[in-house]
């Protein structure tokens, strides 16, 4: 998780640009989401995966956790992420869960979002930049921080189920070309 909340049509062109992506390669796909049991209704992101999945025709896995289930797991994912720091504890939370779940099913590996929040500019507070300058400097300042906070939470969580995470969106060809686009292309019009 990041600094801000990203909008459903952002996350839904990022879930159908990688899962197209992912489709040239492999002709099975299932994706997943963890989802709070009682914050199902409303969910725009699940409602953009869901939108995917019917779109791109792939089985898509709702794992529900209980807030209980949530608090139960906080020592050891504390223990596997090697931190007390209150945001990471909070994104790696249902990360740690669901990743228990998906090596349940046999799954070794997964594919993970990260980086596509800021390679993109899609966090809220990227509308608020005053020009295409600023924001394509905040985009690089956030790619180059990935690796103390995100792509670091989301290796610790997988691993402690020994689940391989890939960032397909951290492929070094696919952020040249991502961030060889104009920055004005990518900042939401108001």
């Amino acid at each position: 998780m990041g600094e801000g909340d990203v909008s459903d049509e952002e996350d839904l062109v990022q879930l159908v640009f990688v899962s197209w992506m992912i489709l040239r390669h492999w002709l099975h796909l299932s994706a997943s989401s963890p989802v709070l049991r009682n914050q199902c209704r409303g969910s725009l992101d699940l409602k953009a995966a869901r939108e995917v999945a019917d779109y791109l025709g792939t089985r898509h896995h709702e794992f529900h956790f209980t807030l209980h289930e949530g608090i139960d797991a906080l020592e050891e994912v504390i223990y596997h992420i090697e931190t007390y720091d209150v945001t990471t504890i909070r994104a790696s939370t249902p990360m740690f869960l669901i990743s228990r779940k998906i090596k349940s099913l046999g799954v070794k590996m997964v594919l993970s979002g990260e980086g596509s929040d800021e390679i993109f500019g899609c966090y809220l507070y990227f509308h608020k930049a005053p020009n295409k300058e600023e924001f394509h400097q905040e985009t690089c300042r956030k790619i180059k921080s990935l690796h103390l906070y995100d792509c670091l939470r989301a290796n610790k969580s997988t691993s402690a189920w020994g689940v391989e995470a890939h960032v397909p969106f951290l492929d070094k060809e696919f952020i040249n070309v991502a961030m060889s686009i104009y920055p004005e292309w990518k900042m939401v019009k108001m």
